[in-house]
């Protein structure tokens, strides 16, 4: 990502950090995302899991209240500040670093886990996120990405100013097809969906989403 867009998401997020929680789905459905993610991880004991662009830590507290080991990296310290609090409050030790996802420092072949919410709209060059979870998977590892159509409910969704916007390719959202692509593009396995363990959608307004997981051959 260029240095001028990853400023402007980065202060925008920063902005928002502080009430960002206050309507965010995995906080206002947390236990069903728990229940979610704890089957697409499909996991038989501690797990080392990387959640990048973790925000306000939606997936590692998940993660690590599911005893896994966690790592969550993000370009945001006000989102990371939220994050921590979070996991003191919660008591779960989790490792938070501020760093965007494409100079994140994380060993090649170092996770069994990478988590992906809700960023790939966010970035300009999507594709560069699932081939660093791609590196940093060991064989056999697995991509969690969850996203959605945004455009669908544009009331509720957050947005970026016109001009940012129209730097990021997936502004709009993606749909599931889109994504199972990517993944096929980025070098992973068959992708498998998870959104069917919701008993109502997660987000206002219907908009169509998606838990997808696949496998890093």
């Amino acid at each position: 990502m260029s240095e001028a867009t990853q400023d402007a998401v980065t202060a925008y997020w920063s902005a928002r950090a502080p009430q960002f929680d206050g309507v965010a789905s995995h906080v206002a459905q947390r236990e069903t995302w728990r229940e979610v993610l704890a089957a697409a991880f499909e996991a038989e004991g501690p797990q080392d899991v990387v959640d990048l662009g973790t925000g306000t830590g939606a997936c590692a507290l998940i993660a690590a209240s599911l005893g896994h080991r966690v790592r969550g990296y993000d370009g945001s310290d006000g989102m990371l500040a939220v994050a921590r609090a979070a996991a003191q409050a919660m008591n779960l030790d989790i490792t938070f670093e501020a760093t965007v996802i494409d100079e994140a420092a994380i060993e090649p072949a170092s996770a069994d886990i990478v988590t992906l919410r809700n960023v790939l709209w966010t970035l300009e060059r999507p594709m560069d996120a699932l081939l660093q979870a791609h590196r940093i998977l060991r064989p056999g590892g697995l991509v969690v990405v969850s996203d959605g159509l945004w455009s669908v409910a544009p009331q509720y969704r957050s947005t970026y100013d016109p001009t940012l916007a129209a730097r990021l390719p997936l502004h709009d959202g993606l749909t599931e097809v889109l994504m199972r692509q990517m993944l096929t593009d980025a070098g992973f396995g068959k992708a498998l969906s998870w959104q069917h363990l919701f008993a109502a959608p997660p987000y206002p307004g219907d908009v169509p989403m998606f838990v997808v997981t696949a496998r890093r051959p």
